[in-house]
């Protein structure tokens, strides 16, 4: 069964407004990355561009940003957050425009249905890239499931929103997420409730993918100076 596209209106809402995290710690990372290939102002695609928090970075630092993500609220919350940059509402695997550049932050492949569809994003995303450009991902592996534990909840709480997070492994290759969400609406709450299914793809696996499209990658700890969670990989490399 093919899901439904993650990040309706309300939650959508909350994961700009409180966690913005993940982009504060890669951005400057990323920034340099581009440079240090010889990117300092060019066209930069950001695939599962989410509320354009990193386009707005990259536009900062002199980038020209076009941002594809699945979610319409996402994309709404982009071109108010970015408006230099072209923002459309893309669902991978898809064939991608060419840019000198192809990046994604927040595991954006692992939210896809299966194995397969994760398999054809990585051949979409190394066919976008523009000979000499480069590629910069990060991805889920097994090694990031296997270091928690799924059974507490996640919660905030705020004057205008809430959110519990459950965690689950329903079986391998698979790290689950149910969301629930309580907004304030004028003088109501109004409660969502979203299933997200993460599913985990090896890096060596996603290297041999790329490598076979063209695209020198290799496994990086980080896109920078920056500690990501023990088992998120980034995936790095240049298009021949």
């Amino acid at each position: 069964m093919v899901q439904e596209a993650y990040y309706g209106t309300d939650l959508a809402f909350v994961h700009h407004t409180g966690y913005s995290q993940h982009v504060e710690r890669t951005a400057a990372g990323l920034v340099a990355l581009l440079r240090a290939h010889g990117i300092p102002n060019a066209h930069v695609l950001d695939v599962g561009c989410g509320s354009g928090r990193l386009a707005r970075k990259l536009l900062g630092t002199g980038f020209a940003v076009q941002g594809v993500d699945a979610s319409p609220a996402m994309i709404d919350l982009a071109r108010a957050q970015a408006p230099g940059a072209t923002f459309e509402v893309v669902r991978l695997p898809h064939v991608l425009p060419q840019a000198d550049a192809v990046v994604s932050t927040g595991h954006v492949l692992n939210y896809l249905d299966t194995p397969d569809d994760i398999t054809k994003a990585l051949r979409d995303l190394a066919r976008a890239v523009a000979p000499g450009g480069l590629l910069a991902i990060d991805l889920l592996t097994e090694r990031f499931a296997a270091q928690r534990d799924a059974s507490p909840l996640h919660a905030q709480v705020h004057d205008d929103w809430v959110i519990v997070t459950r965690y689950s492994r329903p079986r391998p290759e698979r790290f689950d997420r149910d969301i629930t969400v309580f907004r304030r609406v004028d003088d109501a709450w109004r409660r969502t409730d979203e299933h997200h299914r993460n599913v985990l793809f090896e890096a060596d696996r996603a290297i041999a993918i790329l490598r076979e499209e063209g695209v020198d990658a290799s496994v990086r700890p980080a896109f920078g100076e920056e500690t990501l969670p023990e088992g998120l990989v980034v995936l790095a490399g240049v298009r021949r």
